[in-house]
């Protein structure tokens, strides 16, 4: 088992790196760069300085890292590297103890190949930080109640860790406890009193951190980023009448299983999800076990149905619980084929078919681009923030996307979606904006009056034609204006 997790570890770390390394990661969204600021705050001691919205650990870890590395964007990227690497570890470990070793086998492969996982492996974000965490808790957690010994208190604090990480760590660790009965009541092999260290420990840590809230709010709260989302998603619904919100959840909740998931994991997984759910088994199968880990799987959906959105970042956790199965059903296949013929190469399909899916994802991911389609990384964002850091003198910039003032090093505010450029303009003059940045790759589709002004020609007086960035893939033209002075 320990080598195993050795060669897994190596093989992961090694894709995650290569496809860092072909992909050319920028900043590719707002929220990335909030946890660098609240990374670079907490390097500097400052913990009572962030935003109480972000979950705290991930810029506390990459604040940590940049300590080292001095680049606080490429220390957080480190952070998700390291997390998205060390996933193989508990999927292993969970599969292991739900299937055997063929499928634990099969299960780490499947997290180690999957370009979605290795994807969020170079992201600035807390998705591959979670989902580890996730796994991790649910085995400790699974592992403490069977067999005892260090996952008692190793549980407790990764489920904590977890509440760190993701505003629905919360909902996960209260969920622990009737997960734990479904795991307990009636089993022998499980001892429910080992779930007296896990609530004690839990609940001081939930206490420490709820005085710390308390100074950086002024109220105690144990998650100050749910009480925001829940308020933002009452005031959507309030925008809404009931029959709307209904319908909203209903077309969530279809997009999830029809969209989503066939999407995410691919014909030949969710085919053998099936097979691996229901076919028979010669030893007899840990039930108990199955249905803890489905529980998870079902309320970390159920969290994302809460909010209406189906976005597959919030189903990382539910998708990669479901591939445990679909590893089951591609090892029952292989071991039925082996018997049917064993000295022919077609025993090995059901895993061939796993990694050749797979590898057509990742090409269709990083090929296009090499053949003249415009990257999914918005790297023109990036040279057209340095361009300005290099030329011109700070200030505010008005633009749709954050990431240009990112790397310009300057503050930035931007238009609503509806507003015509004259609209746009006066809103930048009233903000004291300095620069007027428009983008072809998203400002073009999310605010389209100010599409006209990807042609300098087009510019009102007000504005001044400074540089257009033009990258040579096509569609993701940058221009840069200066504000006028005028009425």
């Amino acid at each position: 088992m320990r080598r195993d997790v050795i060669l897994c570890l190596g093989a992961a770390v090694v894709l995650r790196i290569a496809f860092w390394a072909i992909s050319g990661r920028v900043i590719d969204s707002a929220d990335a760069i909030h946890y660098i600021a609240a990374a670079e705050r907490l390097a500097a001691g400052d913990f009572l300085g962030i935003d109480p919205k972000i979950p705290i650990l991930y810029p506390l870890l990459g604040g940590l890292v940049s300590l080292f590395v001095k680049d606080t964007e490429f220390a957080c990227r480190l952070v998700s590297l390291a997390a998205s690497t060390l996933l193989v570890v508990p999927v292993y470990g969970l599969a292991f103890d739900l299937h055997g070793r063929g499928t634990a086998r099969m299960a780490a492969l499947t997290a180690i190949i999957w370009t979605w996982l290795i994807d969020y492996g170079s992201r600035i974000s807390t998705e591959a930080l979670a989902c580890t965490l996730w796994f991790l808790a649910v085995w400790a957690l699974a592992r403490a109640l069977t067999r005892g010994g260090a996952a008692v208190w190793l549980a407790p604090l990764v489920f904590i860790a977890l509440h760190l990480a993701r505003p629905e760590g919360l909902f996960l660790l209260l969920a622990a406890l009737p997960a734990a009965a479904l795991l307990c009541v009636g089993n022998d092999e499980a001892d429910a009193r080992r779930l007296v260290p896990f609530i004690a420990i839990a609940g001081v840590l939930l206490a420490a951190y709820a005085v710390y809230m308390r100074m950086l709010t002024g109220h105690f709260t144990l998650s100050y980023r749910t009480a925001y989302i829940i308020g933002d998603v009452q005031t959507s619904n309030a925008q809404r009448d009931v029959a709307g919100t209904v319908l909203l959840f209903v077309k969530t909740t279809t997009d999830t299983v029809f969209e989503v998931l066939p999407i995410m994991m691919g014909p030949v997984l969710l085919v053998f999800l099936g097979v691996g759910l229901f076919a028979p088994s010669a030893e007899p199968r840990k039930t108990r076990l199955e249905w803890y880990v489905i529980v998870f799987a079902a309320i970390q959906w159920a969290i994302s149905l809460s909010v209406l959105s189906p976005a597959p970042r919030y189903l990382m956790a539910t998708i990669l619980a479901l591939s445990l199965w679909s590893a089951r059903g591609v090892v029952w296949l292989t071991e039925r084929m082996r018997q049917d013929t064993p000295t022919r190469p077609w025993r090995w399909l059901p895993v061939a078919s796993v990694v050749g899916v797979m590898a057509i994802g990742a090409a269709s991911t990083i090929v296009p681009e090499h053949l003249g389609r415009c990257p999914r990384q918005p790297r023109e964002y990036k040279t057209a923030g340095q361009w300005m850091k290099e030329h011109l003198e700070p200030g505010l910039i008005f633009t749709r996307k954050p990431q240009v003032g990112y790397y310009a090093g300057m503050p930035t505010t931007g238009p609503a979606a509806e507003d015509s450029v004259d609209a746009a303009l006066a809103r930048a003059r009233q903000a004291d904006a300095r620069y007027f940045v428009v983008d072809e790759r998203y400002t073009a589709t999310m605010a389209p009056a100010l599409a006209v002004l990807l042609d300098p020609a087009n510019a009102p007086p007000g504005l001044e034609w400074l540089r257009t960035i033009t990258p040579e893939y096509p569609g993701a033209r940058v221009v840069i204006y200066a504000i006028c002075e005028g009425p």
